[in-house]
């Protein structure tokens, strides 16, 4: 189950120290696939030679990393994208947009959550900061899920 977002990190005080025209071509850069997280944990599976599927789209929510046959679906998530309650930090300006977005993105996330496990799959989340900082833990939270028959999903953003 996934924490309500904690509303206090909207109102740190945050300067933003581009113009606005640089702050939009940074926002139009940002990746959707293809991320460092992503492509370091996809680098390590292969190096197991653990076989998976990467962006699925015939599957709910087009997890970043599936494997079909234990029904196991990865998503590694941004900690500003879908909201970290600690360390999702608000920009300053058109503040109530971006709350807006974010609370749409982790309701998203949970019902992508919600319909994968009511179809048998295990679904495991990852933040994006404990990739790269948690990097052993994230890959032992994927073997604990592959090693599964089936059942309950798992998720580390509790």
């Amino acid at each position: 189950m996934m924490k309500p977002i904690s509303w206090i990190f909207l109102f740190l005080p945050v300067m933003d120290n581009l113009t606005r025209e640089q702050r939009r071509k940074n926002m139009q850069n940002i990746r959707s696939t293809g991320t460092t997280p992503e492509r370091l944990i996809m680098r390590e599976l292969r190096r197991r030679k653990i076989y998976f599927a990467s962006y699925a789209e015939s599957i709910t929510g087009k997890p970043d990393i599936v494997f079909r046959r234990k029904k196991v679906a990865v998503f590694i998530d941004s900690d500003f994208w879908h909201g970290h309650p600690k360390r999702c930090i608000m920009p300053q300006t058109n503040i109530e947009y971006w709350s807006k977005k974010i609370v749409r993105n982790r309701k998203r996330d949970k019902d992508v959550n919600r319909i994968l496990r009511k179809d048998g799959w295990i679904v495991i989340r990852l933040w994006e900061y404990d990739v790269k900082n948690r990097f052993d833990k994230c890959i032992n939270i994927i073997f604990k899920a592959l090693e599964k028959e089936n059942g309950a999903g798992t998720n580390s953003q509790e």
